[in-house]
């Protein structure tokens, strides 16, 4: 049995990942989790952040190995703490996460919600005093509890708008964070 069919599947460095080793570890590789993550907030590599990309309830932590921080309404990988998943084969399980199945039923629905929420919006852009969808939206990815436009538009955001705008972008928008105004010159 050659050396490298003797060795065991669990790994040391799995094992001690997250802790100070001694000097007797060797070199190892590993598999972490991960999972793609949409930014609610501005995010630095190797910041503890919670599966719905916001610094609540972390489960792992922003792609280490980014150069620049990540920007909210950006993706990036979420590593997943090691040792807190419930299963790993590529395809894992955690209990801050919903299962395959459900993702994809989830990820189905979010396609025709978004399309019919996308198209929502672009009526309402063009029905109001905004300069337009893409301004609005652009307007929106830089501040949601105040956006505003350099060009004229100033309109009413009634409480619907704010769920075509969670199904269409991904990102959940707390109470205290959605405007209900638009307005110009920032």
């Amino acid at each position: 049995m050659s050396e490298a069919e003797k060795r065991s599947v669990h790994t040391d460095a799995l094992a001690t990942l997250g802790t100070i080793i001694d000097g007797s570890a060797g070199r190892d590789a590993i598999h972490l989790a991960v999972h793609p993550v949409r930014a609610q907030v501005r995010l630095y590599p190797g910041e503890n952040v919670g599966a719905d990309g916001s610094k609540n309830d972390p489960v792992g932590i922003v792609d280490p190995f980014l150069r620049a921080p990540v920007k909210p309404g950006e993706m990036f990988w979420l590593v997943i703490y090691p040792r807190t998943i419930t299963s790993l084969r590529h395809v894992w399980v955690h209990p801050a996460f919903p299962d395959e199945a459900e993702v994809e039923t989830a990820n189905r629905v979010t396609r025709k919600l978004s399309g019919e929420s996308e198209q929502w919006l672009r009526e309402f852009a063009s029905s109001n005093d905004v300069p337009d969808y893409e301004s609005m939206m652009q307007a929106l990815s830089r501040s949601t509890s105040n956006p505003c436009f350099n060009d004229n538009g100033n309109a009413a955001i009634p409480a619907e708008f704010w769920e075509h705008y969670e199904a269409v972008t991904g990102i959940s928008v707390r109470n205290d964070d959605r405007a209900e105004f638009f307005r110009c010159a920032c």
